[in-house]
């Protein structure tokens, strides 16, 4: 399938989040996969820093959304929820869920983009939120996000106990070891990089993959889990 103009996905951006850009310079930094433009060296530098702005953005939109909703709820109940808002997996959901996935354009030998599961679409969602707010006012941001969040502020299921949390338990009630982390390879384009984490504890290891140290980590560390128990 051909990606589409970056015309056509401008104006489905922006039919999406109801905003429309005065520069359409910057919004095309954000929809363009680094890897697209190899030769111009500073894409790159220039995604990662409307990345970097982006995710500043994001925190501060969603802190002041929960702390306004949420009056009851402690410093670190927020900082729960915005681990969750804020955090990978749900910003991959939520751009499949509002389709703007397709209006991202990546290199050809981008596998992950197949099933859409990369952290690179995490990172262009915020680049997107950067660049809303370097074209207009982190009130128009407020207003992208509030709209794209606010299902899911509520529905959300806040908070179960990751996999490195529930094997650090495990270990420690077995009176094992804590958990060692080792990275075996790494796979993959540089650009789309699939990682291998091999995990330690109570005398067994295990390994898992993911398209980041922290999810390759939290596979290893389920896997591992899982062998302990079948083995007790």
């Amino acid at each position: 399938m051909p990606m589409p103009s970056l015309g056509d996905s401008v104006a489905k951006l922006q039919n999406i989040i109801e905003y429309v850009f005065k520069d359409l310079n910057i919004v095309a930094v954000a929809l363009s996969h680094p890897g697209l433009n190899k030769s111009r060296k500073n894409v790159s530098k220039d995604f990662e820093r409307l990345e970097f702005l982006g995710d500043r953005v994001l925190g501060l939109s969603l802190s002041c959304l929960l702390y306004r909703k949420f009056p009851e709820d402690s410093e670190g109940d927020l900082a729960m929820r915005i681990s969750v808002l804020a955090g990978t997996d749900f910003l991959i959901d939520l751009a499949k869920k509002t389709k703007i996935v397709d209006c991202f354009s990546f290199p050809k030998d981008f596998f992950v983009s197949i099933n859409k599961n990369s952290s690179s679409i995490a990172d262009m969602i915020e680049a997107v939120l950067g660049a809303v707010f370097l074209d207009s006012n982190f009130e128009i941001v407020m207003n992208v996000v509030t709209k794209l969040w606010k299902d899911d502020i509520d529905n959300i299921v806040y908070k179960k106990k990751d996999s490195k949390s529930l094997l650090q338990e495990l270990s420690q009630a077995k009176h094992c070891e804590l958990p060692t982390y080792r990275l075996v390879k790494v796979l993959g384009q540089a650009h789309d990089p699939v990682f291998e984490i091999e995990v330690m504890a109570c005398g067994m290891f295990a390994v898992g993959c993911g398209n980041s140290k922290r999810n390759a980590e939290h596979d290893a560390a389920s896997k591992l889990i899982k062998k302990i128990k079948e083995a007790t």
